[in-house]
């Protein structure tokens, strides 16, 4: 397979050109020409919902490679959608029409969501035993694991090492620190934050960033809590100054960070046109098309404390439906996805996300390896289920969609807290 370090516009175009939308018959089976003499032979067609990230797209082309190789008369039928937008609403519209996917790909938190509802069927022992056991426990219900994880980003402070070495900056802990940081960008003409407000889920994203170190750290229930009525974001003020920090990022970045795409301020933070983004390992796709992709590293958006730990995000999870005719099958196509150390390094590599594997971990070659080797090693991490799991994705982004609003100038903070407690009970998938 070839090195895929491809621009943002041709990622999309092998997305939308890799993922089709035929669909096969009812029992997954269809006549195919072959042979000299133009006879038959029977295909096995699974059908694949991916619900990807920006990064993502194009990795569908290489794990179809490998089943194309090793799996001949087996054809993956994708269907590819924005996972932030569309995954959680083509499966409730898939399960409630009786027609789930054979495969899904998702991430960690969807396995809570489907795995007790019975959509799904347990992953074989021969693939579980070759994730970590921590990666594991996000994807496991009453005691059954229903996912298989695949990869996991890191969440942060991306920052311009040559940028901070000349203007003697150190890594800010505190958040006097980080005051001092950009006082000196500041003085010195150089823009503090790489931002972009194009879409809702940047500020939802950057939201849960900040209260994954200020509240679902010191208190992992807070979101139950929160459906009891026993707290609200209404008059609190952690939840306020989790908020209000994303205002600060707007008061210290470009003046055109509201009409901008991620893939255009991934550029221009990998063309050194900022000091410090506050995003996931993701962004540093760009990075490679640049010189010296070596100067980035990456940090934890400081608290009060100084004790602000790095955030880790199981990622990239496998799925199999539990009506699928094809479990074993579907369960060796995994098994070669987790242990052709080929792929997994092209799909790190390309997508700038770590392993999970037990016998793959050190595979791929991601710029900020060595930081978060540090943190991890320090026990500085923390894993995003967490607040995820407490607070689904749906519901952030909603609130995010407010944010926005009020970052735009439409509507108060106010009104944001109180759209959030009058939606309290839509912060949960659970009943």
């Amino acid at each position: 397979m070839k090195k895929r370090w491809l621009v943002a516009g041709i990622m999309l175009i092998a997305a939308v050109s890799g993922c089709s939308s035929r669909m096969p018959g009812a029992d997954g089976i269809e006549e195919v020409a072959g042979g000299e003499n133009g006879e038959t032979r029977d295909e096995i067609v699974l059908t694949v919902l991916a619900g990807q990230s920006t990064s993502d797209a194009g990795i569908e082309d290489m794990m179809n490679e490998v089943v194309e190789d090793k799996f001949p008369g087996v054809r993956l039928e994708w269907e590819c959608v924005d996972w932030g937008e569309s995954f959680d609403s083509q499966m409730r519209a898939r399960i409630a029409a009786g027609d789930v996917p054979d495969i899904m790909v998702g991430k960690a938190q969807d396995v809570g969501n489907y795995g007790a509802a019975g959509i799904l069927a347990p992953i074989s022992a021969d693939c579980t035993d070759k994730v970590s056991l921590q990666a594991l426990e996000a994807v496991t219900v009453d005691g059954q694991t229903f996912g298989l994880p695949y990869n996991a980003w890191y969440q942060g402070v991306l920052y311009n090492k040559k940028i901070f070495e000349e203007l003697q900056l150190t890594v800010p802990r505190t958040e006097a620190d980080m005051a001092h940081v950009l006082e000196v960008l500041q003085e010195n003409n150089v823009v503090p934050f790489a931002c972009h407000f194009l879409e809702s889920w940047k500020v939802g994203n950057m939201t849960m960033q900040y209260m994954m170190n200020d509240i679902f750290r010191e208190n992992p229930d807070w979101g139950d809590e929160f459906r009891q009525g026993l707290t609200q974001y209404s008059g609190n003020e952690t939840v306020i100054h989790c908020l209000e920090r994303t205002k600060l990022m707007q008061e210290n970045t470009w003046e055109d960070a509201m009409i901008i795409d991620q893939h255009e301020c991934d550029s221009r933070f990998a063309s050194s046109q900022a000091a410090m983004y506050l995003t996931g390992s993701w962004s540093l796709q760009f990075a490679n098309q640049y010189e010296n992709p070596e100067q980035f590293g990456i940090f934890p958006y400081p608290d009060s404390t100084g004790e602000a730990m790095l955030i880790r995000e199981t990622n990239m999870t496998f799925m199999k439906s539990a009506a699928t005719p094809h479990a074993e099958l579907i369960d060796n196509i995994f098994y070669e996805w987790i242990t052709n150390k080929k792929l997994v390094s092209e799909i790190l590599d390309f997508t700038q996300t770590y392993s999970v594997l037990r016998d793959l971990e050190t595979v791929g070659q991601s710029l900020i390896r060595e930081d978060v080797a540090r943190y991890e090693q320090e026990g500085r991490v923390i894993e995003v289920t967490t607040g995820n799991n407490q607070l689904i994705w749906s519901f952030q982004n909603e609130v995010a969609s407010r944010q926005l609003e009020w970052l735009k100038g439409n509507i108060a903070l106010e009104e944001v807290l109180q759209f959030a407690d009058d939606h309290r009970q839509e912060s949960s998938s659970r009943p």
